[in-house]
């Protein structure tokens, strides 16, 4: 996936968000999916956090994985992300084979 679909996604989640915003349009929801997770994830409690990953499959058999992510300047990884993994603030670790939810951003 090309930088510049990244790009792409944030400028809709926060600068369209803004003008709208702006221009006193009500907010449209994030549309959040739900797959099943292909391994275990552990991350820092207290925040939500939205992970890169890649969604493969198709209905019942749609799967996620986290990607081997460096933090927010590992551009290259965030590039390959097709979505992004939310881990709740009050979730330390994410089972195999847990329903989880995702932010799709293709």
């Amino acid at each position: 996936m090309p930088y510049y679909h990244i790009l792409l996604v944030c400028f809709e989640l926060f600068a369209v968000a803004m003008v709208e915003a702006l221009a006193g349009a009500s907010p449209r929801p994030l549309m959040f999916v739900q797959a099943r997770l292909k391994s275990d994830v552990r991350a820092k409690t207290g925040l939500t956090r939205f992970l890169p990953a890649l969604l493969t499959g198709e209905r019942e058999r749609t799967e996620v994985e986290l990607l081997k992510w460096q933090g927010s300047g590992d551009m290259a990884t965030t590039a390959r992300a097709n979505c992004f993994l939310v881990v709740p603030p009050d979730r330390e670790k994410l089972a195999a084979g847990e329903m989880v939810s995702i932010l799709s951003i293709c």
